[in-house]
């Protein structure tokens, strides 16, 4: 099997890399500013933006591209200080489980939101062009497309 070119592996890394710098900077905001893991976030941060601010767990888990028993365990731990609940569904018999962001939840997620924003905003996006932001939407779709 060929390597890709040369251009396309250093872009292939850069990304890489920028992902990772990304991912420490959001981890260690959140950690001090917040007391809260990112991956924590992710949850209440899918739940938030989620039209009734709950999820089925095999929709939580693709939001978060995240596998389930991973996800089960961060569950777990967001249950046991009162962020996240489990509910059965009132959309279809009853026997389905959803999670719901609590009030406390809501709360914790909206001053973590700040200041997960803020390194998203000074680190990212307000270094990108229009065209920047049409070119890497053009981008990972073909790579959402490839999986």
């Amino acid at each position: 099997m060929a390597l890709p070119d040369a251009d396309r592996l250093d872009a292939w890394r850069s990304f890489l890399t920028a992902h990772a710098a990304m991912n420490k900077m959001l981890s260690r905001a959140l950690e001090e500013d917040e007391g809260l893991q990112l991956p924590w976030f992710e949850i209440l941060d899918a739940l938030a933006m989620s039209d009734e601010k709950s999820l089925r767990f095999n929709d939580l888990a693709e939001r978060v591209m995240t596998n389930p028993s991973s996800l089960s365990r961060q569950i777990d731990k967001l249950e046991d200080k009162q962020y996240v609940a489990r509910e059965k569904s009132v959309a279809d018999d009853g026997r389905a489980i959803v999670l719901v962001l609590t009030p406390t939840g809501h709360d914790v997620w909206k001053s973590a939101s700040t200041t997960y924003y803020r390194i998203v905003r000074r680190v990212f996006t307000s270094w990108l062009t229009e065209t920047d932001v049409v070119a890497l939407h053009r981008v990972f779709s073909k790579v959402l497309e490839a999986e």
